[in-house]
């Protein structure tokens, strides 16, 4: 073990390194995190891109802490001001020339910045409570605010490129509130760690709730102030309940309560307590007062007895209060308040409603779904007029206009109003100005206002120190949802204020691709957008359903439908790409040093998606397939501003040495390389890891599924180098990796007979009971069992005492054991190890390769990797025996391909050669086997022979690799065992294909082989037949020999091509706890990551079931006896 010896002042602290470390190891130890995007510790050193960079004491420039090795004594700086703005101005320059999407543009929209993608696909999966978590990250009033939200993000949903209308994404949103309050699923309250400060948030409005419930969870005493008895600010007293009911307004208020929040409700600050007793009392004090003064008309007789401020007008309304409204009414407004006064004043009754704005119909600020609905309920408009007078003898009887015409556009981009001089009069009964609002500034010190609007800076932050405003009282009045941003946003201001003493939002920084059109999505398939049902207008004004509410909202699956539209917009790697962290962390400002972009290459292949406008030629992909996968795919093309990574001849990654082992797509760190995504993951969702023995192949390689937040998929697979269980150190194949979704499509998910969805238990009550027949009239000879060569150990163990115990005397046969029984026999004799004795770590370090018969790319590409790598790292030789060596045949690869039936004359005259070579005594009967002989009778050329027979004769760490032609043939081994136990190399692997033939041969299950079973039926001796988890079209069986059964059955993870009559559908080595053997004996553990999908169930369940209805217990989890290793 290596002594930390090496003394390093770093950042004013002394610690202690290895000789030979890298700066930058030692500050991840010391909890120093530098930036770095092109380091990785299992590769060599790239220093690309140039954001590691530190101070050395000593040194003119900055030093690169990825390439600096450190010495003794010194000195390194790693947060000075010129660290900071270097590393700036590096990720600038990365970032200026990044194309795409960080987060999609219906998030950027929204003032919260709601996870749309991420709410909206979960609730396309129905997958309700965890669509709301995602919301609730955000957008703390769900239900509420999706049916009052204005929707800025569904304008710019992509779906208006492809449908004409976006995905309904305020529609979604409300769904997913809805069902999760009747099903009273409201959503998970953490246990709260206290931090022992306070803060006192008044305004119980959106902003003041969101604040509230987000401090909340960072453990600070909240207290939430209001001066009204009910808390919901203006979305409870300025939104009418046939938009908003207030009961679901309340449920929603209870739950941020439930969370911790003490509520004070009736104390208005300045009458029943001060903000000097609440400084005084608490840590920090957050203002969200709203605005609740309505905006006077500025003209005369606006004091009359009924004229109404809009703002007290909807007041009076929400708490039930009777107003005298008349026969007619005027509002003057055109914005959602007015159409919510006239909406109401029609419902209390009054005849005529006038809305009268001074702009016209387009330049209306109202929501034009608000204004539609208003005509729809009889609200006359009046547009380009303005209030002049308001007359009356003690009250309002008329109300004198002026007509206008439109002028320049002002400051808001709409066109002036011009008064033309020419007036006209409604008669009214009342006025309600609803023209807009302010905040009362009463009970405010003047230190923190102009007289119009609070002093506020852009961190939320006021003149006095601790007390913070947000919500429309900083902005003025906005959207529900921007008050709720607001005031998320304050309260990450406040936590920093109250932990770092600075006040400061969190800085956004998002790469956004403003110039797709719809010819970029030409290839979407068009959908319809779904629309809520709502009540006629003559219903929705009935007296005893005025303020009921009539948008039903879509149903659950009109949801999950429009759902579905969503076209995920966004980066897939957004939760773990590092370069938008850094960017954020740095507060880059890339438009500074932007320049004109050169395009780069898009690619999408079988297994990833390769998008060179993001890459930042960080070489981590270059590395990786060099050093790690052993190959050389890829590499940097072209210079400058053209720079790039691609394949050779710019030709794309497939039909290249690339095996797809997505070794480069894990290690990019800024989604260049992209895992084809899992269709509705949300992006922002950090999968969770379980690690497990890959089942693919017999190599048992480690894999990490990632799932998805209620672990029932896997949404990616990565692997980890440092993992010292790991048998397969990190590496994986394309199947290993991206298989999943290819095995998907062919899953078996319901029980069958004959075609037809059958019930579990009857199915096996029937089978049973056939069995039982086949059992009492022809005895157990005439039932064969064959199992697949991937099932678990406990799986073959079960159906071993299947076969002993409920079926004596049946035949069980594993598909694989045959094809290497002679190689097995031939070492157990010679060695006493039936599987060679080899070890992966004699595979990675080889110096030599011995492959007979085997194509490694296509049964383990890991080892093909492995060869690769020792043959470009360490110069190892490889000696192929067969007629395709692959990825293999390449560079001084010796490739011998004999002629048919010569395999053994070839092996005799190489080990001849290769003894010779090594001064070894040539064993009696072998010496008149030369180069010449051999080559004569092979066909393979003299000179080939001899090199390989050198190759193999100088070599120290010689390994040899059986594939199934050879380990079936008991003489070709007896060769190649003899040959290798006088060169002392006894390093032999047999490539058995199936996932875990190496446990049912080591487990010794198998009673005959699968020919046997085969000849058996044909001969007409099997009357049953029970296959499990294999086609019986792969053992050479059709639909003619299962015809032929009295009873025919397949346990199956897939769809079978042939036809038996019991499919029972099986869980796969993801879907269940067991174990398996490697390709080196090495036992590993499979663990249950996943739900089996639809009805499909374990075999073991099943196994326990079919014997006990043949009359014996068979316990369903086998405990694993010795295998003898």
């Amino acid at each position: 073990m290596k002594e930390r010896t090496i003394r390093v002042l770093l950042d004013g602290r002394e610690v202690f390194g290895f000789p030979g470390q890298r700066l930058l190891d030692l500050c991840a130890e010391c909890g120093v995190e530098i930036p770095a995007l092109c380091y990785d510790p299992h590769l060599s050193i790239h220093g690309g891109c140039s954001i590691c960079l530190v101070e050395v004491k000593g040194a003119k420039a900055l030093a690169r802490a990825c390439a600096t090795t450190i010495g003794p004594d010194m000195e390194v700086t790693t947060r000075s001001e010129r660290v900071r703005k270097a590393r700036k101005l590096g990720l600038e320059l990365l970032l200026s020339d990044h194309v795409g999407d960080c987060r999609p543009p219906c998030t950027l929209a929204c003032p919260g910045r709601g996870d749309v993608q991420g709410y909206v696909n979960l609730a396309a999966q129905g997958k309700w409570e965890e669509s709301l978590e995602a919301l609730r990250r955000n957008i703390t009033l769900p239900a509420s605010i999706g049916r009052v939200c204005p929707a800025p993000c569904e304008k710019k949903c992509r779906r208006n490129l492809v449908d004409d209308a976006p995905v309904s994404i305020r529609e979604i949103k409300r769904v997913v509130g809805d069902v999760c309050l009747h099903e009273g699923t409201m959503g998970h309250i953490p246990e709260i760690v206290e931090n022992g400060q306070s803060v006192a948030v008044v305004g119980a409005g959106p902003a003041g709730l969101s604040a509230a419930l987000f401090l909340r969870r960072k453990g600070y005493k909240v207290d939430l102030y209001d001066k009204e008895p009910l808390f919901g600010g203006m979305m409870r007293y300025g939104i009418p309940d046939y938009r908003l009911p207030q009961d679901v307004l309340q449920a929603e208020v209870e739950w941020i309560l439930a969370n911790g929040v003490t509520a004070h409700p009736n104390t208005a600050l300045g009458r029943d307590v001060s903000l000097d007793e609440l400084r005084e009392s608490h840590d920090a004090v957050l203002l969200a007062l709203g605005c609740w003064k309505s905006s006077p008309m500025r003209c005369a007789g606006e004091n009359l007895p009924g004229v109404w401020g809009g703002i007290n007008f909807l007041y009076k309304v929400n708490r039930r209060e009777p107003v005298a409204v008349g026969r007619r009414v005027a509002v003057v407004g055109g914005g959602n308040t007015a159409m919510d006064a006239a909406r109401c004043a029609r419902r209390y009754g009054a005849e005529k409603v006038f809305v009268v704005y001074r702009r016209t119909q387009a330049e209306m600020p109202a929501e034009p779904v608000e204004i539609q609905e208003a005509m729809e309920e009889g609200v006359e408009f009046l547009f380009l007029a303005a209030p002049k007078a308001v007359e009356g003898e003690g009250r309002v009887e008329r109300m004198v206009c002026e007509k206008m015409a439109l002028g320049d556009p002002d400051a808001s981009g709409r066109r002036s109003p011009v008064p033309t001089g020419e007036t006209f009069v409604l008669e009214v009964d009342t006025v309600v100005a609803a023209i807009g609002q302010a905040a009362d500034f009463s009970a405010l010190p003047k230190v923190l206002h102009d007289g119009r609007r609070p002093l506020v800076d852009e961190n939320y932050a006021t003149p006095l120190p601790g007390v913070f405003a947000t919500g429309d009282f900083q902005t003025g009045p906005d959207i529900a949802v921007a008050a709720m941003g607001g005031g998320h946003w304050a309260s990450e201001s406040i936590h920093a204020w109250l932990t770092t003493g600075v006040a400061k939002r969190p800085f956004e920084y998002d790469v956004v691709q403003k110039d797709l059109t719809s010819a970029d999505f030409a290839h979407v398939e068009r959908t319809h957008q779904e629309h809520p049902h709502h009540d006629a207008p003559e219903a929705r004004l009935a007296p005893d359903r005025a303020f009921q509410e009539f948008n039903h909202g879509l149903t659950p699956e009109q949801c999950k439908t429009d759902a579905a539209r969503c076209m995920e917009c966004g980066c897939g790697d957004l939760f773990e790409c590092k370069l938008r962290r850094y960017a954020q962390q740095y507060e880059v400002n890339p438009d500074r040093v932007a320049g004109a972009h050169v395009a780069g290459v898009q690619e999408v292949n079988s297994s990833y998606v390769r998008n060179m406008d993001k890459c930042i030629l960080c070489g981590r992909c270059v590395r990786v397939c060099d050093e790690l996968a052993g190959f050389h795919a890829i590499d940097f093309t072209r210079r400058g501003f053209e720079g790039s990574v691609d394949a050779a001849f710019w030709r794309g990654t497939e039909g290249t040495e690339c095996t797809q082992c997505g070794l480069c797509v894990q290690l990019c760190p800024v989604g260049a390389l992209m895992e084809k995504r899992a269709p509705r993951k949300p992006h922002s969702e950090i999968p969770q890891i379980m690690k497990t023995a890959c089942g693919r192949c017999g190599l048992g390689c480690q894999l990490e599924l990632n799932l998805d937040a209620d672990r029932r998929r896997v949404v990616r697979v990565t692997t980890d180098f440092d993992d010292p269980t790991s048998v397969s150190g990190g590496n994986s194949c394309a199947r290993g990796r991206f298989g999943d979704e290819a095995v998907a499509e062919k899953r078996l998910a319901e029980p069958r007979f004959r075609g037809e969805e059958g019930r579990w238990n009857t199915l096996l009550d029937d089978l049973g009971g056939k069995l039982k027949g086949v059992l009492d009239a022809s005895g157990g000879s005439a039932v064969a069992v064959v199992a697949g060569g991937s099932l678990g150990n406990e799986e073959y163990l079960a159906l071993q005492r299947l076969v002993t115990e409920a079926l004596p005397g049946a035949l069980l046969a594993v598909e694989g054991v045959d094809a290497f029984a002679p190689a097995r026999q031939v070492l157990e004799t010679a060695w006493k190890t039936p599987l060679g004795g080899a070890t992966y770590a004699d595979v990675r370090h080889a110096d030599a390769y011995l492959l007979l018969e085997s194509d490694t790319d296509r049964t383990h590409p890991v080892l093909t990797s492995w060869m690769r790598g020792a043959m470009r790292k360490n110069h190892a030789a490889v000696v192929y025996i067969g007629q395709d060596a692959g990825k293999l045949d390449r560079g001084d690869a010796l490739v011998l391909s004999p002629r048919e039936g010569t395999r053994e004359d070839l092996l005799r005259g190489l080990s001849v050669a290769a003894l010779q070579a090594a001064g070894r005594t040539v064993p009696d009967g072998w010496a008149e086997y030369t180069p010449l002989k051999t080559a004569a009778l092979t066909g393979v050329d003299e000179k080939i022979i001899e090199g390989a027979a050198h190759a193999l004769a100088k070599a120290k760490r010689l390994v040899t690799l059986v594939g199934a032609p050879v380990g079936s043939s008991g003489g070709a081994m007896e060769i190649v065992t003899t040959l290798l136990g006088i060169l002392g190399a006894r390093r032999v692997m047999l490539l058995h294909e199936g996932a875990n033939v190496v446990g049912a041969a080591l487990l010794n299950v198998a009673s005959a082989s699968v020919a046997d079973v085969v000849g058996a039926l044909r001969g007409g001796d099997i009357k049953a037949l029970l296959t499990v988890g294999v086609d019986p079209a792969a053992l050479g069986m059709n639909d003619d020999d299962l015809k032929g059964l009295a009873i025919s059955a397949a346990l199956s993870t897939e769809r079978l091509t042939t036809s038996p009559d019991y499919v029972l559908p099986m869980a796969d080595w993801r879907e269940r706890e067991g174990r398996a053997f490697t390709l080196a004996g090495v036992q590993v553990e499979q663990v249950r990551a996943i739900p089996a999908p639809g009805l499909a169930v374990e075999l073991c369940w099943t196994v326990a079931a079919l014997a006990r209805r043949l009359g014996r217990e068979i316990p369903v989890r086998i405990p694993l006896v010795s295998a003898g290793r």
